[in-house]
């Protein structure tokens, strides 16, 4: 059946101004002004005047089947769902294993995928763990890559965190090389997701590698770099050096603790390079958001949430330093090119997949349409 979108504000995420979206199933067929259903065929029509229609948000961190458990067994936090992943705008995610690598498996993070898949969502994943020696399915990170098509690399692997295993420079080189060797023979890009923690100069080991093999450089991207002011600086560096980092939403910063915030992070890049180029934003959803003591001990926790995307987007745009486009890039086009996703992903274009997130005038999250299906709608929830 053709479905019809009337007069939104189209960005794509490119300001396309108020157009017409035509939709056959789950495709967009034409973008364009004063569009109609074609004659003698069945459809439906949308009116969403006064609203922004913006792609289907692409997350690339979620523990999508929970995370944590550094408190004990009862602070494990639980595998996500539809209707979180449908009421924060997501289409597009990729699920991590996290902390723990005993207790939990990749194979769980795989069948959760294919379950995600199955509900309509592009949803990918990584193989690995926080610690060293990774945790894999076949016992080998090329061979997890080679052999499943939605495993696109490796990670979070922790780095310069207490909670990993302190990885030397020669470990994670060869985990950078088994990587990069099978996503070449699984014809992807390949990612090398790496969790930082606290200790000063992480990004040292990043641009080793890429002054010794520049085919590192593509591969490996930093997450959590806003959480100390030293850890940003660091990752800067390889930024400058021509790598990507990744900021980690919905934090508010502590100049106390010497951390920013996502918001102001963005800013600080904006303002020094006037672009977001290779910079993500991610939410870690559903992972833990433990609170130590100055010995390790967990005396606090919180769980992550998709939502702090779309809340970071609207905080950023309100802040009017950076453009509305431009933030929307970091959690849409600029992750799927990270990750190398060879479909529509992060875009609205005509013979792409017809996902969305719609916005009413505020920045809130009206609607999720999900392969052209109108999945979630504020006030009224899940729509079957």
């Amino acid at each position: 059946m053709f479905k019809l979108i009337k007069n939104g504000h189209v960005y794509s995420p490119e300001d396309l101004g108020v157009k017409d979206i035509l939709l056959w199933e789950d495709r967009v067929i034409k973008i364009g002004e004063d569009l109609k259903i074609p004659e003698g065929f069945e459809g439906k029509e949308f009116d969403l005047s006064g609203k922004i229609i913006i792609p289907g948000i692409v997350d690339t961190h979620v523990h999508i089947t929970g995370g944590g458990g550094e408190g004990g067994f009862t602070t494990r936090t639980s595998e996500i769902t539809f209707e979180e992943i449908a009421e924060a705008g997501v289409t597009t995610l990729v699920g991590v294993l996290g902390t723990d690598g005993y207790a939990r498996r990749v194979e769980d993070v795989l069948v959760k995928c294919m379950a995600l898949r199955e509900e309509g969502f592009d949803c990918y994943f990584l193989t690995g763990s926080y610690t060293f020696p990774i945790t894999t399915m076949r016992g080998s990170v090329a061979e997890d890559i080679i052999f499943n098509e939605y495993c696109l690399g490796t990670g979070e692997v922790a780095h310069c965190d207490h909670r990993g295993s302190l990885m030397r420079y020669e470990e994670f080189t060869r985990l950078a090389a088994d990587t990069r060797n099978g996503a070449r023979l699984a014809g992807i890009k390949g990612v090398l997701n790496i969790h930082l923690g606290n200790y000063s100069d992480p990004a040292d080991f990043f641009i080793r590698a890429c002054e010794e093999d520049i085919t590192f450089r593509p591969l490996i991207v930093p997450t959590h770099v806003t959480r100390k002011y030293d850890v940003f600086d660091s990752c800067l560096k390889f930024l400058e050096y021509g790598g990507q980092i990744d900021i980690t939403a919905g934090s508010d910063g502590d100049a106390s603790q010497k951390s920013y915030g996502s918001v102001e992070g963005l800013e600080i890049i904006y303002k020094k390079y006037g672009t977001l180029d290779r910079v993500t934003m991610t939410s870690d959803g559903n992972g833990s958001a433990p609170i130590w003591d100055e010995l390790g001990n967990m005396i606090g926790m919180g769980k992550g949430s998709s939502k702090v995307l779309l809340a970071d987007l609207k905080k950023a745009t309100k802040n009017g330093i950076i453009p509305f486009e431009e933030t929307l890039r970091t959690i849409t086009t600029i992750p799927a090119e990270v990750y190398g996703l060879k479909n529509s992903a992060g875009k609205i274009v005509e013979n792409g997949t017809a996902n969305f997130a719609v916005l009413d005038e505020n920045l809130d999250l009206v609607e999720t349409i999900l392969n052209g299906k109108r999945v979630w709608i504020k006030g009224k929830g899940i729509v079957k």
